[in-house]
């Protein structure tokens, strides 16, 4: 099978990829070969003209103070993001310089979901109103008005400019077709429309008679404010919407009730805060629960003949939420770590090695076809490491590309995808990639990876069989809002891409929750779920626009 990321790296270097000497060592220019770092240090020397007050300075810091470490001026290759033809440079790729980035955390944590079941029957039961198709419409007209900071109460309050928030507006879905056909097809996210017939009939079943609200707050509003303002935005734009649409009088004393009802009652939380020493609200990608990764990631299924788009685009979404916002940005902070994470979903790696996988498991077991017992694991993990390992023993250009932790976590997404493939089962991914690490990983090379994941505990054979998922709890909830994952810094760079892989080879409609899944299949979010990677290309292209920009009120240049 030809492996398409061998003809990259050949491309990319100048040379075969199973080259051992590069001879153009320290004659590459050193940072200057770079576009991307040339324009930054201009853009430094502007500012520092400006201020005053010294400010990125590399050739002054690194040359002529002689500060850091040296390091040589290795070859600072190009990359292409998987699935596209798009070169960019690592700096293109960090989520502060690439606005797609940004905008997919935005137009996930920005996003508040609630049923309107409950405030409904409190409004028939205990004020007598009449709930109806044409009522429900006139509220959500109403809603679409109040969430981007319109007042209905008192005209003489203070609003926002609603061209800060041309991307908020508030639409519902349903499982049922009588409902669905009544309300405003404006402010109805279609679940036939937007799934293939099998995967409709099976969301349809999951998220029944209940009529859900997705509300997509302004994303001006979640970047100058933390997360957990989604909820309370929300609540008070939709308490004022039903107030006005069904003539309530706010002072009444059952209002309290019915609040509750509409706010709180049955509100889906996107992402739980974390852990106290981090110090955030709601909506926090570390809080996010792995299965969600599946139900967010809309892109065409290809099965039964390849779980491997699907797993891919998860892959993508997972590694810019987890590794490159949370554990390179939100715990790290500012360079290196929260770039390296983006060689998952560059230069068609994964592809190239899940497609080698993804037809052993076909011949083998067939996708989902065996149940996770210890021998199938432990059969898939070897499978992986060894074809991986074999790869690096081949082609030591691909080590200039995965170096150090990168390739090791790298080998073991790969054993725990291949096991989620094989069984459909998560946690028999999961169990896959710890086993990979811990054991045959450290037996083939002698370590596992870096120092954090020997540190909480010595990974060996006395804790081989175990993952640390939380007690007991189903991997599709677990995630990296655990204290001692923070530094442990493994479990969720391989249990999310299990979680997407398993869901996937079993053909499932959706992974944790049927209305996570409808909420995201909307097609008027600014970024496209359908397609991650595309969308992150256009970002390191600079040709992604994002919402939530202060032009408005800010001086024209």
């Amino acid at each position: 099978m030809e492996k398409k990321f061998l003809k990259i790296l050949e491309e990319t270097y100048g040379v075969l990829p199973s080259e051992l000497k590069d001879s153009k060592f320290h004659k590459y220019g050193g940072r200057r070969q770079s576009r991307r770092k040339s324009e930054f240090i201009e853009a430094a020397r502007r500012i520092a003209e400006g201020r005053g007050i010294p400010s990125y300075n590399p050739d002054r810091i690194c040359d002529e103070l002689g500060l850091g470490v040296p390091v040589g001026e290795r070859f600072l290759e190009p990359v292409r993001v998987s699935g596209t033809d798009v070169l960019c440079e690592y700096e293109d790729l960090h989520v502060l310089n690439n606005a797609a980035m940004q905008q997919l955390r935005d137009d996930i944590f920005r996003t508040a979901i609630t049923c309107l079941d409950l405030p409904h029957r409190v409004l028939t039961n205990r004020y007598g109103r009449e709930v109806t198709p044409e009522t429900i419409n006139i509220y959500l007209e109403t809603i679409n008005h109040t969430l981007v900071g319109g007042a209905v109460a008192q005209e003489h309050m203070v609003e926002v400019n609603p061209a800060l928030a041309p991307d908020a507006y508030v639409k519902t879905f349903t499982g049922s077709d009588e409902l669905a056909s009544k309300l405003d097809r404006r402010f109805l996210i279609d679940i036939d429309r937007e799934f293939d017939a099998e995967r409709a009939a099976k969301l349809k079943k999951g998220v029944g008679a209940s009529l859900w609200q997705v509300s997509r707050l302004p994303t001006h509003a979640i970047r100058s404010m933390d997360g957990a303002m989604v909820h309370r935005w929300n609540a008070m734009a939709q308490t004022m919407a039903f107030i006005a649409a069904y003539r309530l009088c706010a002072g009444e004393s059952t209002i309290s009730d019915f609040a509750f009802s509409a706010k709180h009652a049955q509100y889906v939380f996107i992402g739980t805060p974390p852990f106290p020493s981090r110090a955030h609200g709601h909506n926090n990608p570390v809080g996010l629960p792995c299965g969600y990764i599946f139900d967010i990631v809309q892109h065409p299924s290809k099965m039964p003949e390849s779980p491997v788009p699907v797993t891919a685009e998860g892959v993508a979404l997972e590694k810019v939420l987890y590794m490159q916002w949370y554990y390179g940005q939100q715990m790290i902070g500012s360079v290196g770590v929260t770039v390296g994470a983006s060689v998952y979903y560059l230069n068609e790696t994964f592809e190239g090695w899940g497609e080698h996988l993804a037809g052993w498991v076909r011949d083998r077991y067939g996708f989902a076809g065996v149940s996770p017992g210890w021998d199938v694991i432990h059969e898939c993990a070897r499978e992986a490491v060894l074809h991986c390992c074999e790869d690096y023993d081949k082609y030591p250009v691909l080590l200039e590309h995965h170096w150090g932790l990168i390739k090791n976590l790298f080998i073991a997404m790969m054993a725990g995808v291949c096991a989620a493939w094989a069984t459909g089962s998560a946690y028999a991914g999961a169990l896959a990639a710890h086993h990979a690490l811990t054991l045959i990983h450290k037996e083939l090379l002698l370590r596992t990876g870096w120092g954090g994941q020997e540190t909480h505990h010595h990974n060996s054979f006395g804790i081989l069989p175990s993952v640390l998922i939380d007690e007991g709890m189903p991997v599709e909830l677990h995630g990296p809002n655990v204290p001692f994952r923070s530094y442990l810094a493994d479990s969720q760079f391989f249990t999310s891409p299990a979680v997407v892989a398993a869901h996937e080879a079993r053909m499932d409609a959706w992974g944790l929750s049927p209305v996570i899944k409808v909420a995201f299949a909307d097609p008027d979010l600014v970024f496209d779920f359908r397609n991650i990677r595309a969308c992150i290309a256009r970002g390191a292209l600079r040709e992604f626009m994002p919402a939530g920009e202060r032009n408005p009120i800010i001086p024209s240049r």
